[in-house]
């Protein structure tokens, strides 16, 4: 089980996440030691979410994706377009991370995942390259048959 270094600042975090206007606001979980994870900062736009993450480091974020006519899993005739907002549950674990590590982050996800619910959706993402706000979409959508970013 891993715990939470910073419970007040996380409870704060994801209220304001909640409440945001913002395209695409994200919060990171990021570790404090082998264990403990702690809320570690937030922001907007998918290409600085994935310029603060290290390839030598797991880390669990919320991101909150907005879906317009282009998009796969666009829903029309909604109101307020609010169906096409999705939160998005992702686990990063960068590719410098050792498989011994891994597989101690793998089971420390699903309290990651208790932290940050609500989500729509869940994906994995292990490269920084194809870690964008298209893959992001697509990988959510139920159909889309791989929930991994690779």
């Amino acid at each position: 089980m891993v715990s939470i270094s910073n419970p007040a600042e996380l409870k704060n975090a994801l209220a304001q996440y909640k409440a945001s206007n913002a395209s695409n606001p994200w919060i990171v979980l990021g570790y404090v030691s082998p264990s403990s994870i702690a809320y570690r900062q937030s922001g907007e736009g998918v290409e600085n979410m994935v310029a603060s993450l290290k390839d030598n480091e797991a880390a669990y974020i919320l991101i909150r994706c907005q879906y317009n006519e282009k998009d796969p899993g666009f829903k029309t005739g909604v109101l307020d377009n609010k169906a096409n907002l999705k939160d998005i549950f992702i686990a990063w674990t960068g590719p410098q991370v050792g498989i011994i590590e891994k597989g101690k982050k793998t089971s420390h996800v699903g309290d990651a995942k208790a932290l940050l619910q609500p989500f729509h959706a869940e994906i994995t993402a292990l490269n920084r390259a194809n870690f964008t706000e298209v893959n992001i979409k697509d990988r959510a959508a139920p159909l889309s048959g791989s929930h991994v970013i690779a």
